[in-house]
């Protein structure tokens, strides 16, 4: 059968037809991109799935009221240097706060510290840091005022 084709091309198709060649790769490739998006969206479900918590998050607990509340009893708490009639209703707000949010809890961890928890003992604690603070005032008061006697004009 006489072919009206170059020799030399018909030679290199039989070698390497250069058409299917180019159309297999791209499917390989698209193949393989395919692929790679669905492993990478099954690992993403894996990882949402593994990283839920059940019941006791605080997050799960907590209404966005509740959240800002405490972001502001967190800010209050690291913007206040002294001990006073404002930080106790800001501590008192969050420990009532902590309390609501896990008096009711199922999870083991938080039962036994929950149980554990002695107010009498925590009462005692701080009585006795507030003396130490009234303590360190008046020793910082006599301090003040050796200060100015010697820097007194003599």
């Amino acid at each position: 059968v006489a072919s009206n084709q170059d020799p030399e091309i018909m030679m290199a198709d039989i070698v390497a037809p250069q058409q299917y060649k180019k159309a297999r790769d791209s499917r390989k490739q698209l193949a393989f991109a395919v692929s790679s998006v669905v492993a990478l969206g099954l690992c993403a479900a894996i990882f949402v799935a593994s990283n839920q918590e059940d019941g006791d998050a605080i997050s799960n607990i907590l209404n966005p009221a509740m959240r800002t509340a405490l972001a502001q009893v967190a800010l209050a708490r690291t913007s206040k240097l002294v001990l006073g009639a404002g930080q106790e209703d800001a501590d008192m707000k969050a420990i009532q706060t902590a309390w609501a949010t896990f008096q009711d809890s199922e999870n083991a961890s938080v039962i036994k510290e929950l149980a554990g928890w002695n107010i009498t003992a925590e009462e005692s604690n701080v009585a006795a840091a507030v003396a130490d603070m009234k303590a360190l005032g008046l020793e910082t008061k006599a301090e003040d005022k050796m200060i100015k006697k010697f820097h007194k004009s003599d």
